[in-house]
C-alpha cells in the first residue's frame, strides 16, 4: 500500500510519539516506505515542516527527492475541487502555509489513503483533513493505523 503523509502525522512521530534517538527502528521503517516509494506527500508538507520543526525538516530534507512532489496539472485540478467544495478547510490566516488542501489533492489523483493525526469534525465550518477526505471517498489513517497495516514491530 501506498500513503499520502500529512505534517501533522509527522510531527507528531517525530516530536511526541516516535522521537528518533528512542525509536530509531520505527524511522527506519518510514525509510523503507520512502525508498520503496510507498510513502509520498507533496512539496508543501516539507515547506510547513520547516515552520515546525528544524530537525524534522533536516530528516525530511535529506529524503525530498523521493518523498516530496512538485504539483502536477492533476493536483492543482484537485486542490481546486476540494477547495471551492470545501473553502473553510484553510482559515484566511493559513491560506498560504496550508499543506492540507494539497495532501487530499494528491491523495485523489494517486488513490491512495492520507495519513494524519486530525480528528474528525463533522463540521463543513471547520473541517479538517478526514473531513474532507470522507466527502471525497479518500481513506483516511493515522499512524497507528498506518503502523498496524504494515504489521510493524518497532521498539
Amino acid at each position: 500500500m501506498i500513503y499520502c503523509v500529512d505534517t501533522s502525522s509527522l510531527i507528531a512521530a517525530w516530536q511526541e510519539r516516535y522521537p528518533i534517538e528512542n525509536f530509531p527502528k520505527f524511522w527506519d521503517r518510514v525509510d523503507g516506505l520512502i525508498d520503496e516509494k510507498r510513502l509520498v506527500s507533496p512539496v508543501e508538507v516539507f515547506l510547513e515542516t520547516k515552520k515546525r520543526s528544524d530537525e524534522l525538516h533536516g530528516w525530511l530534507k535529506a529524503r525530498k527527492a523521493d518523498l516530496f512532489f512538485e504539483l502536477d496539472d492533476a493536483v492543482q485540478t484537485e486542490v481546486a475541487n476540494v477547495l471551492a467544495r470545501f473553502p473553510r478547510l484553510v482559515g484566511e490566516k493559513k491560506l498560504n502555509t496550508s499543506a492540507d488542501p494539497f495532501v487530499i489533492a494528491l491523495a485523489l489523483v494517486r488513490g491512495v489513503p492520507v495519513v494524519t493525526e486530525e480528528k474528525l469534525t463533522g463540521s463543513d465550518r471547520k473541517p479538517h483533513i478526514p473531513d474532507v477526505c470522507a466527502a471525497f471517498g479518500v481513506e483516511c489513517k493515522n499512524l497507528l493505523d498506518m503502523i498496524r497495516s504494515e504489521k510493524w514491530v518497532v521498539g
